[in-house]
Order: C-alpha cells, then structure tokens, then sequence
C-alpha cells in the first residue's frame, strides 16, 4: 500500500508531499516513511502509532485476523501486519512527524504510547473526548493539522 502513495504521487507529478493518514492510512504513512523517506516533507500520523511485531500490538488478542472469503476488507485487515516497521526502521526517520490520537482511542495505548518511548522527538497532540472514529469529527484534530502544516509547511 505504501508503494501504491508512491506509484500515485508519480502518475500526479509530486515529488515530495506533506502526508496525512489516518488510522490504516496512517500505518500506510510510516511504511512509507520507512521506504521512501525522500518522497515525503511532513507526516501527520493520525489514530495511529508504531506498528511492530507483525501487527500483534493492533489487538489485545495478539493480532487481527479476518477469515478467508470475506472479500477486500478482509484482505486488507489480513495484510496489515506487513505494514509493521521495525525499532530501527522507525529511528532511522529523518523528517518531522506528528502524531494526533483520540484521548480514549484504544490504539493510542496499543500503539502511540510504545512510539513514544523511541521517538521522544514526535509530538503527539491528544484530543479530549475523542475516541479513533470520531476524533477526525472534532475541531482540535483539524487545527492540530493546519498548525502543523503552516510550521512545517514552508519546507
């Protein structure tokens, strides 16, 4: 999925992009930062945080798993754990990320709390209230945006 940011971004001509991905897109956001960090200014990663192990930590149950012949969801929900980044991979990124997660969104524990233990260097701006689907709903998540863009922006 992530190569699919870049096949894109080369059929639109767009060398470089400030990238914002929510939830799975934002699992797609740090694959790519992983792969083609020159692609990329700025990252928003939104209700999301550090994928590892293959994607155990996105469930309490020691992964996600959908069965077969559930058609494209399930596919994706399958392939998610190849969208895991490695502590090194995730060290080795060079431009500014932010972080914006729901207070009570259950993948900020899962995974923004352990991101946060590697990449100190990462704001992450909470939102009160908000749980992962209705955060993108709330007027702090989009200021929490714009602010970053027009830091970051300019670059």
């Amino acid at each position: 999925m992530a190569e699919d940011v870049v096949l894109l971004m080369d059929h639109l001509k767009i060398q470089k992009a400030h990238v914002i991905g929510y939830s799975l897109g934002g699992m797609i956001t740090v694959k790519l930062l992983t792969r083609h960090p020159d692609r990329v200014l700025s990252a928003t990663i939104g209700g999301m945080g550090w994928v590892r192990d293959g994607g155990r930590n996105l469930t309490g149950r020691g992964g996600l798993a959908v069965a077969e012949g559930t058609g494209p969801l399930g596919m994706v929900v399958n392939s998610m754990g190849k969208l895991a980044v490695t502590e090194d991979e995730l060290k080795a990124i060079k431009v500014p990320v932010t972080v914006i997660v729901g207070a009570q969104d259950p993948f900020k524990r899962r995974t923004v709390d352990p991101l946060r233990e590697v990449r100190k260097d990462w704001p992450v701006v909470e939102i009160a209230d908000a749980g992962h689907i209705n955060c993108i709903f709330k007027k702090d998540f989009t200021d929490a945006i714009v602010a970053w863009l027009a830091k970051n922006g300019q670059k």
